[in-house]
């Protein structure tokens, strides 16, 4: 193209001048200098490429692509070799391409762009494809391609570094470090071990070796495999059955291979985690290519698909095939007879000697005294982070630091723990490529590595098992807003709106209204767009004596008749906190309310638009509700709450008779896990014996639920460590300290153990563990389910929480509303303290209450977003799992838009889905998918999926 030489040749004069080395260059290194790459923005540092012979004999070399550095001097910062794995996988193509070179290559295939995390600020940067066979290395015996192994990558490697520093002799006696990911945790400690015993008895070696650092990194098979097949089941990618065959099956040991057999149970696991990235679990697979299907690691995973988006593998691979692109990299100078490929299956197919274990070069280069680094993007699972720490953990090196979270711009990036000779690190959200999916802390990482500092830690943000501090739930207490407070002053902007708004009405009722009915609908809400749809709010006695009213808001349908659709019944828990400020107002409800806190937008995925939606806030003392019987704040319970609800209902069916023998369902979340089945189980012994009963209550649903205590607990300590929020200690101490059958509460041993696992975890939003906190105020500290989980802080961006406090605290919202007509003397709030801190009943199990709704054929769903560590999916499939239900559909991923949306298992009278990537609000997190859910919900149809997507055993 006309266009692109045009601006080739401009770059290629700016870079030209642009890049002056700084340090002294041979004569064969000036041949090396690339001048300019095609699409390249100008550069303020210098670049080398080309090849190094390491078998003259064989005709073998391999190629290399050096960045010096350009945040520091060049002449004085360290040299980094970074290496890629597979076996057979191309370090341009993939370190130096889409993590920690210099440029992100564009989706046109023909322009690069900088990478503004590159790793060539702080070091000089030297990428090589080893062996030969992969990227442009090649060897002119063909043999040479089908006798790779770990041995020969080695020296291989070795005698191409002591070749290199011939023609780059400035390098010599400069510090040295190895560093590289996925199966190049073979090959960096094999190099680092190779270099460190050729430089024994030297006293100034050329090779200037400190140290290595290794990314989710192939480390010792037996652990890798224990480690990886508890990530899946831990993570919901994999069935209990999988899970259960690949422990018995698969005897992962240093003599045996995976049998047949085990084999086997891989295929059915690759099944079940359907079209995923493996590589990065919550990430869009790239659907443009059918090159998605690489490997990264393929000797040890071979089953896992591999697919990322940007699909950057498919612009390397344009990129690197131009041959202007190889002219200016020196590459393919004998005319290779294949096109470059990011990893060479001849290569991987036919790799020779792979050792089942990198622990004795840990031991010996440990003991040597050489920095060795570990990190792991947690959400990887093809060489998982558990996997690591169980590979560490066999090392028995003492503990210099205790875990702790580690800081980036405020937000916990990720963990670190510091042994005597290794550092380990974790990068919170990042996959198998951490510098790719975290692109800042990844360069944050390699910083302190290279300076041998522990990852950045506030002073207050680590805990030691001796002494312990109180439990952090005390400060997460919501604090009332004050009636003084500038909240609840009226708005003028908004006032004005609402005023505008309230001229056009919301919309006609579809559905006969009484008159009470009538005086509770709501014209229009301040800062309210106009809608298509009637809504009604305002109180309904349960008890008259005691003066006890709970509010509801009634949301009617809007894509179908509100007249024939079903009424829905949404409840959250805490227990004390509203279903109006969070189910209706950040979750599935019509609107969301906006950063000013004053003005409404439209959710784009209402569950009204398959059904009457009906927010109830209960017990009284929540949101709006409220008695007159003060005593009533201070008695609430389990069993109270679900007679108050049940009276609520017989009583609002009065005020709209038009939904009496309408189809009824009830749903909520987490403490609502207590709420709804009771409830139902209410309904259900009040309809029995009638033959029409008002309440046509057809089943319930409820997410993210608290079950049953004691699995409850045990899931959520396992899912804490799988995801590495805690330490090995805490976990193991967790276990030992809490029993937490059906008659114990948590001891002083292990509520003290509860502390640690809080502070170790720091300032994450542990509803939604890969999502920010929200820095604005106080109040993101607020609590959905605190009965339970009372020493878990809550926070999330955009702070809704906030905004809802805000605005259902305007006068004019609550005269709309029909709300707080007897003036209650407190502010609204999210969650209330007085209801959470005197709660007395709370039965352990609701276990029982699911036997006998499901002997009754009642429809029972069970959905878990699998980002929240506060009530887990790892206790919810525990607290299934005690139910001993025959299975009728196996567990399979169900599909949103051609990705993978969770994963699903019908059980006789119960169907499990998992939402993947969402916290504790589902709705919240994943909007799209929750609606989906909802609708299969309805219509008790399994969650979908392509006709190939099951195998069975």
């Amino acid at each position: 193209m006309a266009a692109a030489a045009v601006l080739a040749a401009v770059l290629a004069l700016s870079t030209s001048y642009c890049a002056v080395s700084a340090t002294a260059v041979t004569a064969a290194a000036k041949v090396d200098r690339i001048g300019s790459l095609l699409g390249q923005p100008p550069v303020n540092f210098s670049m080398y490429s080309g090849y190094v012979t390491v078998d003259a004999a064989a005709g073998r070399a391999l190629f290399y692509w050096l960045v010096e550095a350009a945040g520091v001097p060049a002449r004085s910062a360290p040299l980094v070799l970074w290496l890629n794995g597979g076996p057979g996988c191309s370090s341009v193509g993939y370190g130096a391409s889409e993590e920690v070179g210099a440029f992100r290559i564009n989706a046109d295939g023909r322009s690069l762009s900088r990478n503004p995390y590159a790793w060539n600020k702080v070091a000089n940067i030297l990428f090589l494809d080893s062996p030969a066979g992969v990227g442009y290395s090649y060897s002119n015996t063909t043999s040479d391609l089908y006798t790779c192994g770990d041995n020969k990558t080695a020296h291989d490697s070795y005698n191409f570094l002591v070749n290199w520093l011939k023609r780059f002799p400035q390098y010599k006696h400069r510090d040295f470090y190895i560093a590289g990911e996925s199966y190049a945790g073979h090959y960096v400690p094999q190099l680092s071990q190779l270099v460190y015993r050729n430089n024994k008895g030297i006293k100034r070696p050329i090779l200037n070796f400190k140290g290595f650092m290794v990314g989710n990194a192939v480390i010792d098979d037996y652990h890798d495999y224990v480690g990886t097949f508890e990530y899946w089941w831990t993570h919901g990618l994999i069935s209990d059955k999988t899970y259960e065959k690949l422990q018995l099956t698969c005897e992962f040991d240093s003599a045996e291979h995976p049998s047949k057999e085990c084999n086997k149970i891989y295929d059915i696991a690759e099944v079940e985690q359907g079209n995923i990235d493996a590589y990065s679990i919550y990430t869009p697979t790239c659907k443009k290519t059918s090159l998605h299907r690489r490997r990264q690691i393929r000797g040890r995973m071979p089953w896992l698909p591999r697919g990322y988006d940007p699909c950057t593998e498919k612009y390397s691979t344009k990129y690197y095939n131009l041959p202007e692109v190889q002219k200016a990299l020196h590459a393919n100078v004998t005319g290779i007879p294949y096109p470059w490929v990011a990893c060479s299956d001849p290569v991987y197919d036919y790799w020779k000697d792979s050792p089942r274990s990198m622990l004795p070069i840990y031991r010996e280069l440990i003991a040597a005294g050489i920095r060795i680094w570990v990190f792991s993007g947690d959400a990887d699972a093809v060489v998982p982070l558990t996997a690591t720490r169980y590979s560490i953990d066999a090392l028995s090196l003492p503990t210099v630091a205790n875990w702790y979270p580690w800081y980036d711009d405020e937000e916990v990036g990720g963990w670190c723990q510091v042994y005597k000779g290794l550092t380990l690190v974790t990068v919170r959200g990042a996959g198998h490529e951490v510098p790719l999916h975290r692109p800042r802390q990844g360069l944050k990482l390699f910083e302190h590595f290279l300076r041998d500092e522990p990852m950045p830690k506030p002073v207050d943000s680590v805990q030691t098992l001796t002494p312990s501090p109180p439990l952090l739930h005390s400060a997460a207490l919501l604090q009332s807003v004050p009636p003084t407070d500038p909240l609840r002053a009226p708005m003028a902007a908004a006032a004005a709106l609402a005023a505008v708004l309230a001229l056009s009405c919301c919309a006609a009722s579809a559905t006969a209204a009484t008159a009470a009915a009538e005086a509770d609908r709501i014209g229009s809400l301040p800062g309210q767009p106009p809608v298509n749809f009637s809504m009604y709010s305002g109180y309904v006695t349960v008890d008259a004596a005691a003066g006890r009213a709970l509010f509801y808001w009634l949301i009617e349908a809007a894509g179908v008749p509100p007249e024939s659709a079903p009424l829905v019944l949404w409840l959250n828990g805490g227990p004390g906190c509203s279903s109006v400020g969070y189910g209706a107002s950040e979750e599935l409800g019509a609107f969301r309310i906006n950063a000013d806190g004053g003005t409404l937008s439209l959710n784009t995925y209402p569950w009204n638009k398959v059904a009457n939606m009906l927010f109830l806030d209960s017990p009284a003392g929540v949101g709006y509700s409220y008695s007159n019987t003060t005593t009533d704040l201070y008695t609430a319970g389990d069993n109270k709450t679900a007679h108050d609800s049940y009276t609520f209902l017989v009583n609002w069916l009065e005020r709209f008779p038009q939904y009496k023998y309408r189809d009824f369902y009830i749903t909520g979340e987490s403490y609502a896990g207590h709420y709804v089945p009771q409830l139902s189980q209410v309904v259900y012994r009040n309809n029995k014996g009638v033959e029409k009963p008002i309440l046509n209550f057809k089943g319930f649903m409820v997410g993210n639920a608290v079950i049953d205590d004691y699995h409850d607990y045990i899931g959520t300590f396992e899912y804490l460590w799988t995801h590495g929020l805690i330490s090995d200690e805490t976990y193991e101490k967790l276990r030992l300290a809490c029993e937490f059958d059906v008659s114990e509460h948590p001891s002083k041993a292990c509520e003290k153990i509860l502390e640690v696992a809080a502070a170790e975890q720091g300032n994450i939003d542990t509803y939604s563990i890969y999502t920010p906190t929200c820095k604005k105020t106080s109040l993101h500290k607020h609590r959905l389910i605190r009965g339970r989980m009372p020493w878990l802080p809550r926070g999330y961006d955009p702070c809704t929480a906030d905004y809802s406090t805000k605005y259902y605290n305007l006068p004019e919202v609550q005269k709309a509303l029909h709300a707080n007509v007897t003036g209650i003397p407190y502010a609204w709030v999210g969650c209330s303290d007085p209801i959470y801190e005197y709660w007395k009943d709370s039965p352990r199990s609701m276990l029982p209450i699911y036997r006998e709704l499901i002997a009754a054929g009642k429809r029972i769903w069970v959905f878990s977003g699998d980002a929240d560590s506060v009530v887990p999916l790892t206790g919810t499939r525990y607290s299934i799992d005690a139910l001993f239900l025959p299975t009728i559909t196996n567990w399979y991923p169900w599909y949103d838009d051609e990705e993978v949306g969770g994963w699903c298992q019908v059980y006789k009278g119960l169907t499990l889905v998992t939402i993947r990537g969402a916290g504790h609000e589902v709705p919240l997190h994943r909007p799209r998918q929750g609606l989906k859910l909802f609708e299969h919900f309805l219509r008790d149809e399994p969650m979908p999926k392509p006709v190939d997507s099951i195998q069975t055993f």
